[in-house]
This record gives C-alpha cells, structure tokens and sequence, in this order.
C-alpha cells in the first residue's frame, strides 16, 4: 500500500502537503450502498445474480404493464397514445410471438454476460476487496486543482480548508460513479443511434433484421425486445456491454445500468402517456416519443433510444408530436382484419391528447 503522504507529495503541482493531508479522508465516509456484509458482497460479486437481475425486472416490469393493457382501468385508458383495439388490428405479430422472441433475446444476454465478465473470485479482487482510502488519497490533489482553478487560490483554499474532506468523499463516492453512469448513457444512445439509423437506411439491414421489430405498429412494453436475434445482440446486449467497459464501470454499476436499460426500454414501448412516471418526467425520449417512430409517418424520424433526443436534434432527424399530428395520415387497415372485428378497421387519427 502506497502510503498517503508519498502519493501526496508526488503529485506534479506539488500544493502544501498541510493542505492536502488536512482534506484527505481517514475515514470511509462509505455511503449505504457500500456493502460490508459477507453474505451480501458474496450476492453482489456473483455473475449469476447480476447478469438475472436485469433480466427478472425486465419481466416484472413488462408484466404490470401488460396487466394494466388488459385491466383497462379507465385513469390509464384515458392516457393510452393509442386505442385498445388497434393492438390487434395493426400489429402483424402475435403475443406468444413476442413473448418467444424476447425469452431468445436474453438467453442471448446472458451467454454474452456469462463470457464478457469476469469470474466471481477476480471481481471481489479487483472491486470489492480494494484500499478505498488510498484510491481518495491519489484523488485529493485533483481535487484541489479543480478546486483552485473554479474558485481561485484564495476562495479556493478557504473551502478547501473547511470542506475538503467530505467534498473528496463524495466525489470519490458520488460524483465519478454518476459522471460514469452518465457517460455510459451516452454510450449506449450513440451505439444504438447509429445502429438503428444505419438499420432503416440500408435495405439488406432492413429487410432481413430492424423489420422484425417494425411488425409492433402498435408498441407494448413487452415488444420493447422483440427483435431479430442478430439485431437484438448488436445493438442492445452488446451496446451496453461496450458502454459499461468504456465507461470502466464495476460490476455493480454494470448491473445498475442493465437494469435501468430495461426498465426504460419498457417504459418507451409501454403505449401510455404519463407524466408523472419517472421515465417519461425525466427524459424527452420516453413513450410518446417513440411511438412517432413506429408510424409510418415517422419511421424515419426518432432513431435516438433509449436516454436522450441529442442525436436526433444534431442530425436532423427529430420530429415532435406536433409534427407527428400534422401529417395527413387516413389509412385502411388491410382488409384480413375486417371480418375480424369491424372495429378494428379504423383509421389513423391524431393521436389522444390527454389534459
């Protein structure tokens, strides 16, 4: 262990060792999800749990929105982006279809999970098992460069000499692990942006993979993976799979960015408008969002999935609701459906606002 005071004075901008031994932690100052618990570590550091665990919320969260499809509590009907029947007019894939296809795509996952992480036994090594004091010890004089570069030596100093201590903790516990988690969202949304553009320019890409996914006019959360298997390794599990390496995440903030991953890519295919779900409260590129892209009015428009809307605003691909129920968009539903259900022979309207 490299002691605290050498890694100190060593540092290139050399600032008064007083200074700098004042401000750096001797205690943990461990936030609640920094697990002590052997019996806990053990869970958190299995490659089985976290490669399930994106998995199981998967299924937990698309299973209440399915319940909420076919509940049809009136507070949700009145906020679908689109009415209950046109589920089974328009879209060209069954249920069990989907539900087949979805079950593929994450035997898929953990195959890749299973060979891109590393054994239990190295995780704890490199992960748990580390000198959290030493690693906020080598962050300290970074701490006070930026510090003094913002505020100036004097008002630097000063906060520095009050606050340097806890502001060094939660850097080192907050602030890296959000500016990772954030840096792997854009990860993950330049991964798929490209992937799903170049998926619905190039007519091989097209035809044979992305169109599987396009049989969903009408979006549910289920649907939100059903994909071709090619394309379901490619741009979601191996995306993220890039996006957590890149972003030299551990493997718990790994499992945090899978789950959040499902959680999203559920909610943005879930049919519903509400704006008090976190999801759609938080983020522009949500349900209502997405929705465009699966109309034929839109389906070359919207590509950014599944955090932000910057890809699509740089690149000029962007197209609002507004614009969406702008478009002059009356069409039969083929006539196979007709002796069906004549209720289901509707036509394409704007979408519901909801107050």
């Amino acid at each position: 262990m490299v002691s605290s005071s050498s890694s100190l004075l060593q540092h290139q901008y050399g600032y008064n060792s007083t200074l700098l031994a004042n401000m750096t932690p001797n205690s943990l100052h461990a936030p609640f999800y920094h697990i002590t618990d052997p019996k806990l570590i053990s869970i958190a550091s299995s490659k089985t749990f976290n490669l399930l665990a994106p998995i199981v919320v998967y299924w937990a969260v698309c299973t209440m929105w399915h319940h909420l499809d076919t509940a049809k509590y009136p507070y949700f009907e009145a906020r679908r982006i689109h009415e209950s029947p046109e589920v089974i007019a328009r879209n060209k894939v069954t249920f069990a279809q989907v539900i087949k296809a979805v079950f593929l795509q994450h035997l898929i996952q953990i195959a890749l999970g299973w060979m891109w992480f590393e054994d239990s036994e190295a995780i704890l090594r490199r992960e748990v098992y580390v000198d959290h004091l030493g690693k906020m010890a080598t962050l300290t004089p970074w701490v006070a460069d930026g510090t003094l570069l913002l505020l100036g030596r004097r008002t630097g100093e000063h906060v520095l000499l009050k606050h340097g201590e806890k502001l060094v903790a939660w850097i080192y516990w907050w602030g890296i692990p959000l500016f990772q988690m954030y840096f792997a969202f854009c990860v993950v949304d330049t991964w798929q942006y490209f992937w799903h553009r170049a998926m619905h320019t190039n007519r091989f890409l097209y035809r044979h993979f992305h169109s599987h996914h396009h049989r969903l006019y009408v979006a549910y959360a289920f649907g939100a993976l059903y994909n071709h298997p090619v394309e379901g390794f490619i741009l979601d599990s191996l995306g993220s799979a890039v996006a957590e390496k890149v972003a030299f995440m551990t493997l718990r903030q790994a499992t945090l960015l899978f789950v959040i991953s499902s959680i999203k890519t559920a909610d943005d295919h879930c049919g519903y408008r509400l704006w008090w779900d976190p999801c759609q409260l938080l983020f522009a590129n949500n349900a209502d969002y997405h929705d465009i892209h699966h109309q034929a009015y839109g389906i070359k428009s919207n590509f950014s999935q599944p955090f932000f809307t910057n890809w699509d605003r740089i690149l000029g691909t962007q197209m609002s609701r507004d614009e969406a129920d702008s478009k002059t968009r009356w069409k039969k539903l083929g006539h196979e459906y007709a002796g069906h259900d004549k209720h289901n022979v509707i036509a394409e309207g704007h979408a519901k606002k909801v107050d």
